[in-house]
């Protein structure tokens, strides 16, 4: 029975995998395409420092620790409100005026 069931989804899995890629059709020329198909074919060296000044800049704004992220506790258990309570403690802490306890020349 379990080979019946596998057998036919192995065989509608396969009809899938052959007629989906059939379906796909390229996306149309566009106006801005040609835009800039005419623009690399009048300035080619204003059009190729173009591209390398957006190059320099996805990898000058890329960090070296790139595989951080923000870590909410999120995976751990927290809840997004823990989570939004604590990065407004950060930024609390971070600020000049910020919790803790005021000195009494301060307050006069």
């Amino acid at each position: 029975m379990q080979k019946k069931i596998a057998l036919s989804w192995l065989l509608l899995a396969t009809l899938a995998a052959l007629t989906i890629p059939n379906r796909v059709e390229a996306l149309p020329y566009t106006r801005s395409r040609t835009l800039w198909n005419q623009f690399q074919e009048d300035y080619p060296e204003a059009a190729q420092e173009l591209l390398d000044r957006i190059e320099n800049l996805a990898i000058f704004v890329q960090p070296d620790n790139a595989k951080r992220g923000l870590d909410l506790g999120l995976s751990r258990g927290f809840s997004g409100s823990q989570a939004a309570k604590h990065l407004m403690g950060l930024a609390a802490a971070n600020y000049a005026g910020g919790p803790g306890r005021r000195r009494r020349s301060e307050q006069a």
